[in-house]
């Protein structure tokens, strides 16, 4: 009887140390699971939207980039801002549609549309000049001073056949060129996700807390860029010292909803926390804005017509 109950504790015990450490397992592995899938979701998304911005304290960034650094030039960063969004519509490219909107230095209202083999534009022509010190009369000599650039310098939608942009311009299709970047930069990002140690932060269990390696980082990033451009692996001649890179990425109900990189682990001897962050927002329709007017680029710099590439260099000096 005794041998009988010291042989039920014992399988009791091996039992209970065994459940313990799948549980141990499943619980490090789990962090790992909910992102592949939440990437696996975001990758299968038909419409998507991402905002870029810059967070934390302008002032650590200008102590971290040394004398000289221009703080006016840093505070302007952080007041601006990037959204990327696109839809692919049904099956093929034909259909797709992407759009880009920016602020700068607070200035919003530039966005730029592609749909239906159309580019459509518009920008707050005038402040934007202000900003960086141009009037508007002088910014308008870029389109050697026609008025079919009218619409565009007040601010409204303008469009554009992207095929007089040439074959090297971005358009609402992704060529065979710029699918293999997207696959293999799919295969990079996954490789050092699949490398790094993924913990669930205790305080907050959106957010995950993912730790690679600037070594892991370098040979991903020669792996890409020999994948897409055989030639470039000749720029990868010494790898940086091996230490630790944290990305920060948060959770939500299984999708992902942000991720944020502290640019100053990078530099040696900074502190407090400067990052890129990237949202991810709720999917917008995008469309054709109504009213737009068609531009001839003929007539534009760089397109056979208008200022000529010594005045625009005036203009920037």
């Amino acid at each position: 009887m005794r041998v009988l109950l010291a042989g039920g504790i014992a399988g009791v015990a091996a039992i209970a140390l065994a459940g313990g450490c799948a549980a141990q397992q499943f619980q490090a592995l789990e962090p790992k699971l909910e992102l592949r899938n939440a990437a696996q979701q975001l990758a299968d998304a038909q419409q998507a939207g991402f905002t870029l911005t810059v967070t934390g304290n302008p002032k650590d960034l200008v102590a971290a980039a040394g004398p000289g650094a221009d703080a006016e030039s840093v505070g302007k960063l952080f007041a601006s801002s990037v959204t990327l969004a696109y839809d692919k519509g049904g099956p093929g490219a034909d259909d797709d549609k992407s759009s880009l909107a920016a602020t700068v230095d607070g200035v919003t209202g530039t966005e730029v549309r592609f749909v239906d083999g159309l580019v459509y534009a518009k920008a707050p022509v005038s402040e934007l000049a202000a900003k960086f010190g141009a009037t508007p009369a002088e910014v308008k000599e870029l389109s050697g001073g026609t008025s079919e650039f009218d619409a565009f310098f007040a601010g409204k939608w303008v469009s554009i056949d992207t095929k007089s942009l040439g074959a090297g311009a971005a358009t609402p299709t992704t060529g065979p060129d710029q699918q293999k970047a997207l696959a293999e930069f799919t295969t990079s990002a996954t490789n050092l996700l699949e490398g790094a140690d993924i913990e669930r932060d205790s305080a907050d269990d959106k957010h995950l807390i993912v730790t690679s390696s600037t070594a892991e980082a370098y040979a991903e990033a020669k792996r890409f860029a020999t994948a897409v451009e055989p030639s470039l692996a000749a720029q990868f001649k010494k790898a940086p010292a091996d230490k630790p890179i944290v990305l920060d990425l948060w959770i939500d109900k299984g999708k992902l909803t942000a991720a944020e990189l502290n640019v100053l682990q990078f530099a040696e001897g900074a502190t407090g926390r400067v990052a890129a962050r990237v949202e991810v927002g709720t999917p917008q329709a995008i469309e054709a804005p109504t009213g737009a007017t068609e531009l001839d680029l003929s007539t534009m710099p760089y397109f056979g017509g208008g200022a000529s590439l010594s005045e625009l260099e005036k203009l920037g000096e």
